[in-house]
């Protein structure tokens, strides 16, 4: 029996004891200076997770009932639970067949359409480690005078208009150390931005919405404290600042043994038939490897799981499930486009610690579903 090849594997987080007890030093606070310094933006706000970025991003931003959020329909459930935990709106834009990301033409359709008071932001997100067009978007977001969020929790280290992607063309950017993808070891968000403003309404609202000292007090008392907001403990502890420290410091080479993988997947894919290949290997950042099957894709996957190799789908486009479906009686073919992503498409197992024996058993594997199963 071949052993099993999980569709990701946490990679191991080493912490010295030593450096858990030093007094001085705030993981947190040396985390948020790296991440600034990596992503090149002036401000940093590190959260526990990075769907608690994402509600710390929308509460910075003022949310409030009945406001109405541009979100891609090809996404995670984080994005539109978030946007629904402030009684808001989201309005969902289906994807691009290529990408898979936010179609930006039916984005700006979906602009016009809900042209109102209501209409604060958009939430676009990253697809495999691929970023949107963000000059398009801050175009259509300019002209709508809407905020922009990109959402690159799978987006850590990709490279946008040659450069490490920060904060480039959109409000805030959101990164995560353990993707909704993944079940990691580890969680972490990072919250990055360039406006000073939204930056300190952010590191308020982290913690519980509390400065650090009374307002016009006239005590030297530096425990005293005043709430001036409603805000949350979206604040991330020592430990898991540090073990995300140390996980950004293995970013480059996790980038680049993932890159082999690819090469290795698509060099060993490359005319099976049933087969449609749709991760440029050659792109900076290659976080998911997927593969459309030209049909039944369903009975494809039982059968690789019979041969001990787990995928997984990205994304259960968010009108077939049921709570969207029937808050917004949404329908089955609202969203063409991304039901048929969803129908064909799947996740092919690829993380740092997987060794090329292990790509070999998924590609013969998948050769033999392909050649042997689908006639």
């Amino acid at each position: 029996m071949i052993e099993k090849i999980p569709f990701y594997k946490p990679t191991n987080i080493n912490i010295d004891n030593t450096t858990l007890n030093t007094i001085n030093t705030s993981h947190v606070v040396t985390l948020e200076k790296e991440c600034s310094r990596i992503f090149d933006t002036q401000f940093t706000v590190a959260t526990s997770s990075g769907a608690n970025a994402m509600h710390l991003a929308l509460c910075a931003l003022d949310i409030k009932r009945g406001d109405k959020i541009l979100c891609g329909v090809n996404s995670f459930v984080s994005t539109p639970q978030a946007v629904r935990h402030f009684d808001a709106e989201p309005i969902f834009v289906d994807c691009d067949n290529e990408t898979y990301i936010m179609d930006l033409d039916k984005l700006e359709i979906a602009l016009k359409a809900n042209d109102v008071k209501k209409l604060r932001a958009i939430i676009i997100n990253s697809m495999g480690g691929l970023v949107p067009n963000m000059e398009q978007v801050t175009m259509l977001a300019k002209e709508y005078n809407v905020k922009v969020i990109l959402d690159a929790t799978d987006a850590m280290g990709s490279i946008y208009l040659k450069k490490q992607l920060g904060a480039v063309g959109a409000d805030m950017v959101i990164f995560s150390f353990a993707p909704n993808i993944h079940k990691d070891l580890l969680s972490g968000g990072i919250l990055v931005l360039n406006n000073e403003y939204i930056y300190n309404r952010a590191i308020m609202l982290r913690s519980n919405g509390i400065t650090n000292q009374l307002e016009n007090s006239n005590s030297q008392a530096n425990y005293a404290y005043d709430v001036i907001d409603i805000g949350y403990d979206y604040s991330i502890n020592e430990l898991s600042a540090l073990a995300c420290l140390n996980r950004l410091a293995s970013l480059s080479e996790d980038i680049k043994r993932k890159r082999e993988i690819a090469d290795l997947y698509t060099k060993g894919l490359n005319g099976v038939t049933h087969i449609n290949i749709k991760t440029d290997d050659n792109q900076a950042n290659v976080v998911q490897f997927f593969i459309e099957i030209d049909k039944n894709r369903d009975h494809f996957a039982r059968e690789l799981i019979k041969e001990n190799v787990e995928i997984a789908l990205h994304y259960v486009p968010l009108h077939l499930s049921e709570y969207y479906r029937n808050k917004y009686s949404l329908k089955v073919f609202d969203f063409p486009v991304a039901l048929g992503v969803y129908q064909q498409t799947m996740s092919l197992p690829i993380y740092p610690s997987m060794s090329n024996k292990d790509v070999s058993v998924v590609i013969e594997a998948v050769k033999k579903v392909a050649l042997t199963y689908m006639k």
